[in-house]
């Protein structure tokens, strides 16, 4: 068992090796679940792009820069650990906007300690800027606050 925050040093595969396969997501919808009703049009959004597979919004409250956007999966799946296909094509989409973007950060977070508060899958672009004054907790300035 790994204990919380550490990986597991894999050994004996060929580079870039799956441990396994991936499964296919269990619901296409959660019930109650946010981005559900949005992707299945049963909520407002505004959607700036969109694909087969995922759909690309504004945050609710703008975000926190200009420009943030989050790229979702039309699929019901908790985070990005739940499904490694679905994660890699919404990781995709959102390399493609991240193109258009310049600086920016892409991020995506597991469960409650690492501030993910809604349970579907979500990929941050936020664009940067220097001097933006945006804080990420591993920076100097960021973690000097803590």
């Amino acid at each position: 068992m790994v204990s919380s925050g550490e990986f597991l040093e894999v050994t004996g595969d060929a580079p870039g090796a799956c441990p396994r396969s991936p499964r296919p997501p269990r619901h296409t919808r959660r019930r109650g679940c946010p981005f559900c009703r949005i992707v299945h049009g049963q909520a407002p959004a505004t959607v700036l792009r969109e694909w087969p597979e995922t759909i690309a919004i504004r945050p609710r409250h703008g975000g926190v820069t200009a420009g943030h956007v989050l790229v979702i999966p039309r699929v019901h799946v908790a985070d990005v650990a739940e499904d490694p296909v679905v994660s890699a094509t919404t990781m995709l989409r959102a390399a493609e906007l991240a193109a258009e973007a310049g600086d920016c950060n892409v991020i995506t977070s597991r469960g409650p300690s690492a501030t993910q508060t809604i349970r579907h899958l979500h990929i941050h672009l936020v664009p940067r800027a220097d001097g933006d004054g945006l804080l990420l907790p591993w920076t100097a300035a960021g973690s000097a606050q803590r």
